[in-house]
């Protein structure tokens, strides 16, 4: 519906363009509306009118499980996140490398780490493998 700037919406008679034929959308929605309340559909209704019809027909329908404003499209919050604590589980991510890396080492990967004792881990490793490697050595990524 248009709004007045900064105001609450403008009634559909006071649209520019309310007495244009409906939209493509409204008609859909209207069609549904009135095929569910078991009345007739009007093709010819203006933008305004087809808002006020499909307003009636919503309102009349508070009771059901739609409930008002069904078919409107609402934004929902997201949850918010939690900062992160290093104490959840390692990530997929870390999981892999650090298999990688245990494997190179000869050691064992240990599955039920941290995120936070992943990190540890993944640096200790990388910190063995640069140790051993000659400063001639070319790297290998």
């Amino acid at each position: 519906m248009p709004q007045r700037e900064g105001g609450p919406p403008r009634p559909p008679e006071e649209w520019k363009s309310g007495d244009e034929p409906m939209t493509a959308s409204q008609a859909s929605f209207l069609k549904r509306l009135t095929s569910e309340a078991g009345e007739p559909f009007d093709a010819t209704l203006s933008k305004a009118a087809a808002s006020r019809r499909i307003d009636e027909l919503l309102s009349r329908d508070k009771g059901s499980p739609r409930g008002p404003g069904a078919g409107k499209k609402t934004r929902t919050r997201a949850p918010e996140r939690q900062p992160p604590t290093g104490e959840e589980p390692m990530s997929d991510a870390q999981a892999a490398y650090l298999k990688e890396l245990a494997e190179e080492e000869g050691g064992a990967f240990e599955p039920g780490l941290s995120k936070e004792q992943a990190a540890r881990r993944i640096g200790e490793l990388l910190i063995k493998q640069m140790a051993r490697r000659s400063p001639t050595e070319p790297s290998r990524r």
